[in-house]
Formats: structure tokens, C-alpha cells, sequence
């Protein structure tokens, strides 16, 4: 198929009157997926049956849930942005303000200790977090899965409400997805790397801190903020950011296969986890539906093939 030739897009980041970014510019291989708009029913977290998150505990005094960790509770950005995606789509099935309120009182807990630089809002982890590797990222660290999911809640309460606050905060999460140099950078232009191998691709970085892993379903989970920043936008650059981090995972997925056994979480310690298998599974499903190749879906079936 021509369309998905081994071509060499340039991807321009460059100033937009919409959010107001530098001009910046990155070479990274990108297929220019035009997407598809889905109900929203279908976007990534939402299912048929309740969530009802706004039960879930430990809470503070406003419901919003904390994270036990090494004896301390903190609010977790991903664990946050899910609940707030799942109250959002507890809200679409039942219009009950219930779940609209606690999605926005669980952003509005997590932005109240954002970092802000110059026009971006960051969302840090407050505790050391120990990984497989030895691996320790220091407090505040951040991530690239926290900053897409954030971009996703924020563009959905717009949806919602309307509310042009919700699209300023949007806007100024949108520009850490092309801020590749500043210490808070939670997105890579990666060239020529040992682990990718040859190229130079676009990826949403689950740890940008220490060695460079590739965790598969954090980048992809991050890089679904994009589409729903589209989704609700129809803006060029969240779709040409998207388009590169799909193009990324495609040539590149194959990479975590283990032929006849559990893929691989990560490129670097390559931890084989039945939960994450099948999470890879879903997620590529996902990218099928979203972009309309098929190849994500035959690679899907592939995996479940060599382990259910």
C-alpha cells in the first residue's frame, strides 16, 4: 500500500495563532494519518457499564482520590486524570452533575501543584518512585503518559461544558507535547538510538528521566491526549502529533514481540507482564479504529497469537 510507504515527512511545529508556540522544527518520520472521528463512546477509558470513581478511597475532604505509596498518600497525575476520564464518562451515559463535578474537582486538585513554565503547565509526580532496574525517579519528576492523559481530561470537560478555561489549559498542555529541551520535557525526537534503531521518531515518553526504556502502553496512552485534543478541536497540530507517534509505534512495534511468549513492557529491561500483553492488544486495537490502518490490528492479533 502506497499510503504507508517507508516515507520521511517533515513534521513542522511551527507558530500558530491557536495556542501560540515557538517555531520549532523537528524531522521525524510520520505517515500524515488524516484519523477518524469515532462517537465518543468510543475514545480511549470509556466503556458501557459505570465507573462510579467517585467512591473510590483513600480520599481527601473533596472526594478526590489519593495514592497510598511507602506510607504516604498523594494525588497521582495518572491515577487522577483516569478517574476524572471515568467520571466524564459516567456523565455521558447519565447526565448526573455528580461525575462532571468530581472529574473537574480531581483536574482542578492535580493543576493546584502544577509546575508552570513560561507557557506550559506540567504535572509532577510528588514522591520518589522506585522501578524495575534499579531505577528511582526523583521527586518532582514527570511524565509524558501524566501530560497526554491531563490534555485528554481538560479537552473533554470543554466538550462538556464549553468553558474556554478548560481550552486555555488544553492549549498550555498541547505545548509540552513539542517541548523537546526544557528539564520538564516529557517528549522525545529520538535519532538513530541504540534500542529504536535507525530513524528519527516522535515519542510520548512514560519516563523521560534516567535510561531511555520505551514503555509501550505509557507512550501510546499518552499519545491518545492528541487524538482527543483533535477529536475535540479538529487542530492540525494535535492531529500531525498523533499521526507521528502512530507512525513510531508501527514501524517500531514489533520490536517488543517475543514470538510465542508475553511482549515486551519496555525496550530496555524487557519485563514480560500478562496484564500489559493484553493491554498492548487493546491499545493497537485502538489505533486501528482511530487511524484506519490495518496493520495495527493485524500486529494485535499477533500478539494475542503468541500469547492469550
Amino acid at each position: 500500500m502506497t499510503r504507508f510507504a517507508c516515507l520521511i515527512f517533515v513534521l513542522l511545529i511551527s507558530a500558530c495563532g491557536k495556542i501560540g508556540l515557538e517555531p520549532k522544527h523537528e524531522v521525524v518520520v510520520n505517515y500524515d494519518y488524516q484519523l477518524i472521528k469515532v462517537d465518543y463512546s468510543r475514545l480511549f477509558k470509556n466503556r458501557d457499564r459505570l465507573f462510579n470513581s467517585h467512591l473510590n478511597t483513600p480520599a481527601d475532604s473533596n472526594g478526590v482520590f489519593l495514592f497510598e505509596y511507602n506510607g504516604n498518600r498523594y494525588y497521582h497525575p495518572v491515577a487522577l486524570c483516569f478517574r476524572s476520564l471515568e467520571a466524564l464518562c459516567d456523565y455521558s451515559k447519565t447526565a448526573d452533575l455528580l461525575y462532571l463535578n468530581h472529574a473537574i474537582k480531581s483536574m482542578e486538585a492535580l493543576r493546584a501543584q502544577a509546575t508552570r513554565h513560561q507557557d506550559m503547565l506540567y504535572f509532577p509526580y510528588d514522591f520518589d518512585y522506585d522501578t524495575v532496574g534499579n531505577t528511582t525517579y526523583i521527586a518532582p519528576w514527570y511524565s509524558g503518559m501524566a501530560q497526554g492523559l491531563a490534555l485528554a481530561a481538560y479537552s473533554r470537560l470543554y466538550y462538556f461544558t464549553s468553558d474556554d478555561h478548560y481550552t486555555a489549559i488544553a492549549d498550555s498542555i498541547l505545548r509540552t507535547m513539542t517541548d523537546f529541551d526544557s528539564e520538564y520535557s516529557t517528549v522525545q525526537n529520538y535519532q538513530n538510538d541504540e534500542l529504536f534503531g535507525v530513524g528519527s521518531y516522535y515519542w510520548v515518553d512514560e519516563y523521560p528521566d534516567g535510561p531511555r526504556r520505551y514503555v509501550l502502553n505509557g507512550s501510546i496512552i499518552g499519545a491518545m491526549g492528541l487524538y482527543d485534543h483533535w477529536w475535540v478541536y479538529g487542530d492540525d497540530l494535535s492531529r500531525e502529533l498523533f499521526s507521528a507517534e502512530i507512525s513510531t509505534v508501527r514501524d517500531k512495534v514489533l520490536k517488543y514481540r517475543n514470538p510465542g511468549d508475553i511482549s515486551a513492557y519496555c525496550l530496555l529491561f524487557r519485563r514480560k507482564q500478562g496484564n500489559y500483553h493484553v493491554v498492548h492488544y487493546q491499545l493497537l486495537q485502538k489505533l486501528q479504529e482511530f487511524s484506519g490502518d490495518a496493520y495495527f490490528g493485524k500486529i494485535a492479533d499477533l500478539f494475542i497469537s503468541d500469547h492469550r
